[in-house]
């Protein structure tokens, strides 16, 4: 299990670090120790990492402006009705202390999913939003924290949700330039998101965006024009019966019953001459399944596990028990010679809809010593997961959608998370998208842009296609290697929802490596905030060279489930220096550098 990662130069050596937060299990600190290696330093740094707590986003951010960046991890609620403490741990140059409750942060009712560091008073402090999921009882956890004298106030006054699910919040600029706004994903009301300008406080909520459903956003100034565009990664909802196929001898299935389809079948059938291991999970707690309710055969016989193997010659594999969707119970597996296999589930009508459960749901994993073929779902057909992309582009503060036209829906994928970034080094920002449905990994899309703001996609994802285990969960940015090249750190160990269980298994992290063989020049900005917050969070950059003038915003890095490296990247194509770069920093003032050598990472530091 993955559910994301953090980059940050923790120790202060000049390179990226990684933490990976892992979900259920441990946590990992990766130090890079340079030449393109890293060192886990887990245990040296944290005297005790939290394990089997259910740990989702994590972000660094210089709490105490010293200089060293210090680490928030979230977690959930135990199942949505519990507690769980977040966790604040500060850098002490050579350990971390866990500070969230003396500090205020720990918040442990709140079901909380990704966090964002940002300064919304200009005081000079970073302040923090807890993104999180609405519980599923009357209380309300608050959602924004503001430092007070080196501690941190709940305050819910200082902006309006729309509801009470805000999974997390972007720092990006739509209107005013030098200043910030924030777009954040909610769910409810008819609202999918809400955008605040944050000029002043309360936050001001901004014109909407279109209502449509998205998993993750990426803003960048696609065209050049100095206003930041939005791209919105989507997917559509996993249909009640779905599957993976992480290999030809393979299919992973996972089906869903609940009011809608309680009585009627559902299931999928395959064809396969070879010995077959099933494994079955249920994935709501709830309402578990157990080995003496899976049915082999037209008997009825029950395996003696969860695990178990059959082949076609299996006598009490032949037929199907009898049963009545919406009476029986159970997960009904059957052969019919030479080769085909189906296998039906089946809930009570009174648990679905007047039990203690709302739904069931099994996780069916088949590996053939054979291949799998015609793998298909018996009843109501499977509905694609792929669904278009979109892109609004900021006209002067209006955004207006172009997606099609500028092809960023070429190749349609069901889309998990993303990043912008010049991946060549062309000045023109690119986008790279994890592709995943619920259930099944699919191949990872590469938009390169062409240098006005359209897109090709590029085959087999400039290399970073990736494998198909595994559910995809994140990407994020990182030069991890120090030439002038962004990287990529996919994670495909998702596990959240439907994907509980066996779909996510073989996930983990890729790490893509980016050779960038273009012989383009490049520019990277490290920003030190003393007026305003140290990680100058919420500053606008413009790096201009030759005719071109790129933007960015210091976001902390932060989007759904992951923190790029915050270090600013900029491509400079054939130019071999940048003619000026101004930076509006937080505080309000601005500053501007000339004539400045390509191929470094420069530090600047307000004044």
């Amino acid at each position: 299990m993955t559910h994301g990662a953090a980059w940050a130069d923790f120790d202060g050596d000049g390179r990226p670090d990684l933490y990976v937060t892992n979900h259920l299990n441990s946590p990992a600190l990766y130090r890079n120790v340079g030449n393109g290696r890293f060192e886990d330093v887990t245990r040296k740094w944290f005297s005790s990492p939290d394990a089997r707590v259910d740990k989702h986003g994590a972000a660094w951010g210089d709490v105490d402006n010293d200089g060293r960046p210090d680490l928030l991890q979230l977690a959930g609620a135990e199942r949505g009705v519990g507690s769980e403490p977040k966790r604040l741990f500060m850098n002490r140059g050579d350990r971390f202390e866990e500070v969230a409750e003396a500090l205020g942060v720990a918040n442990p009712l709140g079901r909380t999913r990704m966090p964002l560091w940002f300064d919304f008073d200009r005081d000079g402090k970073l302040d923090l939003f807890q993104g999180a999921e609405a519980r599923f009882d009357d209380k309300t956890p608050p959602f924004v924290f503001m430092q007070r004298d080196g501690k941190f106030v709940e305050s819910s006054d200082i902006v309006t949700f729309a509801s009470r699910t805000v999974p997390f919040c972007i720092v990006t600029e739509l209107a005013d330039r030098g200043t910030p706004d924030l777009v954040c994903r909610i769910s409810g009301k008819g609202k999918t998101a809400q955008v605040f300008s944050t000029a002043r406080l309360p936050l001001q909520e901004r014109e909407p965006l279109p209502a449509t459903a998205f998993e993750d956003v990426a803003a960048g100034d696609f065209d050049n024009d100095g206003y930041l565009d939005l791209f919105l990664a989507r997917k559509n909802p996993v249909p009640k019966v779905a599957f993976a196929k992480p290999s030809v001898s393979e299919v992973v299935a996972d089906l869903e019953i609940d009011a809608g389809n309680v009585s009627k079948q559902v299931g999928f059938g395959f064809r396969s001459t070879g010995k077959l291991t099933f494994r079955v999970a249920a994935a709501n707690p709830g309402y578990p399944l157990s080995a003496s309710q899976i049915h082999l055969g037209v008997g009825g016989a029950h395996p003696s596990g969860m695990e178990f193997t059959l082949t076609p010659g299996d006598v009490a594999a032949k037929g199907l028990a009898s049963y009545q969707p919406g009476a029986s119970d159970g997960l009904y597996v059957g052969f019919t010679p030479p080769d085909q296999w189906q296998v039906l589930l089946s809930a009570a009508s009174e648990s679905i809809t007047g039990g203690k459960s709302p739904y069931q749901q099994v996780a069916l994993k088949v590996a053939s010593t054979a291949p799998i073929e015609a793998v298909k779902a018996i009843g109501d057909p499977p509905a694609p997961e792929e669904a278009p992309a979109r892109l609004l582009m900021n006209r002067k503060g209006r955004l207006v959608e172009e997606s099609d036209r500028r092809g960023v829906n070429t190749r349609l994928v069901s889309g998990m998370n993303v990043v912008a970034g010049d991946f060549n080094n062309d000045m023109h920002l690119d986008l790279f998208v994890v592709a995943s449905g619920d259930i099944g990994k699919q191949e990872n899309l590469l938009l390169l842009n062409r240098g006005d703001g359209t897109f090709d996609v590029m085959a087999g994802a400039g290399g970073a296609a990736g494998d198909l285990v595994g559910v995809g969960d994140s990407v994020t940015t990182a030069d991890f290697d120090g030439d002038g090249c962004l990287d990529l750190l996919v994670a495909s160990g998702g596990s959240m929802g439907r994907s509980l269980g066996l779909p996510s298994e073989r996930g983990g992290y890729r790490l893509f490596r980016n050779l960038c063989n273009t012989g383009h020049h490049w520019l990277e900005i490290d920003l030190e905030g003393t007026k305003s917050n140290r990680d100058a969070i919420g500053a606008r950059v413009e790096v201009t060279a030759g005719s071109v003038t790129q933007v960015r915003i210091q976001d902390g890095g932060v989007h759904h489930r992951g923190q790029n490296h915050a270090r600013l990247h900029f491509g400079l194509a054939k130019q071999p220096r940048a003619d000026k770069v101004t930076i509006r920093w937080p505080s309000g003032t601005t500053q501007e550098l000339r004539d400045v050598a390509a191929g470094q990472v420069i530090r600047i530091r307000e004044r």
